[in-house]
């Protein structure tokens, strides 16, 4: 598969920075059904801090976003607070890729990572594969409908 990475951060002063913000944000757009305050956090959070102490790292092939992640990085934490692979593009090494660009930019194979308990599945191979450790489940935090399960670290 013939791809590219990014960092949003690289490009905060291109002229389709808006656009190209707004394009990374849809590809995660699905996401409000677990974090109903996913766009509100993504646009009036999340960048403003991108260049300071957040980045997105996104890979993109023939164009088309395929595997994004939002991570916050502070003396505090380390933390991959958005991970997210398309569909057409699972099962290609993209997720793997994306995730080495994170512990390069964190500096830690131990990120702070949380995600529905349902979801916990689909990391299984990095959770083994990294030692991550179950460190918090807490019922209701970001729905009423999911337990989110938190690796490596404490959200409150």
């Amino acid at each position: 598969m013939d791809y590219k990475i990014n960092k949003l951060s690289e490009q905060k002063n291109d002229s389709n920075f808006t656009e190209l913000s707004k394009q990374i944000y849809y590809t995660t757009d699905h996401l409000s059904y677990d974090y109903p305050n996913h766009k509100n956090w993504f646009f009036n959070k999340h960048m403003q801090g991108v260049g300071l102490d957040r980045e997105v790292i996104y890979i993109t092939s023939h164009n088309n976003i395929c595997g994004v992640a939002f991570l916050k990085n502070s003396d505090s934490e380390k933390k991959i607070c958005t991970f997210y692979v398309s569909e057409h593009s699972r099962n290609m090494g993209i997720g793997s890729v994306l995730l080495q660009k994170c512990f390069d930019y964190l500096k830690t194979t131990t990120p702070l990572i949380s995600m529905p308990k349902y979801k916990v599945q689909y990391f299984l191979y990095y959770v083994y594969k990294f030692d991550w450790k179950i460190t918090q489940i807490l019922s209701e935090y970001y729905n009423k409908e999911n337990d989110e399960v938190v690796f490596n670290g404490k959200l409150v």
